[in-house]
């Protein structure tokens, strides 16, 4: 079967009303895309996730008119004129199953492996951990993990870690992996604590690991090591109820932070956290500490 992909450029304009008539029409997917290269990682809970130059992108069975989907864009948007519209016609392919098979391991800091769930570790008595990307976010490919695992396997395990915005729960399993004792993960995503679920048990690591919407996390739990990569605006807000969970001495770092964003994050954990390290990577920083007393 071939496909109808089609390429909407909409602007800054509502695309709710579009994608609307786009599924009525029979849309197999939809998804938005960056027109503008605007850096946007996550929303914070609630948003909607919009760029200034916004396009969508629609996939058809290839049966559907092109003057059809003109048509429809035309009455949805109400634009005049009508908005730039791309056609390309696709053959059919196992999309996940080819994105996947161009993955390969990655290494951070020369001790810790994350790797696709098919191949082999090419380091086998190495700390390693195998998940593909899924629905919830956390690969190790964007720079934000990247720098969160690096961070976390440079530095000695915790007796119990704290990943807050968990996604995949790749940062709770590589602190596992690298020897943490226990790790509680949180995410206000559903999906995301499914995830994280079904890959500690795929990885053997179930049994160290508790997953909890927010509001259900022990309000008595304290932690040797803290992590979280969520973005600054959700971060800031997060301060008063992160920094109290760190016993004193605990080792603590923040991510999901554009470089300009770094200094407003550090001031709203100051009270708790002496941070004294920040690196940087494409844009986006992370920023690590030790807890006070």
């Amino acid at each position: 079967m071939e496909w109808l992909q089609v390429c909407i450029q909409l602007g800054r304009s509502d695309p709710e009303p579009l994608v609307a008539a786009l599924e009525n029409l029979g849309a197999a997917a939809i998804e938005y895309r960056d027109a503008a290269d605007q850096a946007i990682l996550e929303p914070a809970p609630g948003d909607m996730p919009l760029w200034r130059e916004l396009r969508v992108q629609a996939l058809f069975p290839a049966n559907v008119p092109e003057d059809l989907v003109r048509l429809t864009v035309a009455a949805a948007t109400g634009a005049s004129p009508l908005p730039g519209i791309e056609f390309t016609r696709l053959p059919e392919r196992d999309w996940v199953r080819d994105f996947n098979a161009s993955l390969e391991p990655m290494c951070f800091a020369d001790r810790l492996w994350i790797c696709p769930t098919q191949s082999d570790c090419p380091e086998p008595d190495a700390a390693s951990i195998f998940l593909d990307p899924g629905l919830a976010f956390g690969s190790g490919h964007h720079p934000t993990t990247a720098l969160c695992l690096e961070w976390l396997a440079g530095r000695e395990a915790g007796r119990r870690v704290l990943d807050y915005g968990c996604g995949s729960g790749v940062l709770a399993l590589a602190a596992l992996a690298l020897g943490a004792g226990r790790v509680d993960a949180v995410d206000n995503d559903p999906q995301a604590l499914i995830a994280t679920q079904d890959n500690a048990a795929a990885n053997g690591l179930a049994d160290r690991i508790a997953v909890y919407a927010p509001d259900d996390l022990p309000p008595a739990s304290q932690y040797d090591v803290v992590v979280a990569n969520i973005v600054s605006g959700v971060l800031i807000d997060l301060a008063a109820a992160l920094g109290p969970r760190c016993e004193s001495g605990a080792a603590f770092a923040l991510s999901g932070i554009l470089i300009d964003q770094a200094d407003e994050v550090r001031t709203a954990y100051s009270r708790w956290v002496r941070f004294d390290v920040v690196q940087e990577r494409h844009g986006w920083a992370l920023l690590s500490g030790i807890a006070g007393d």
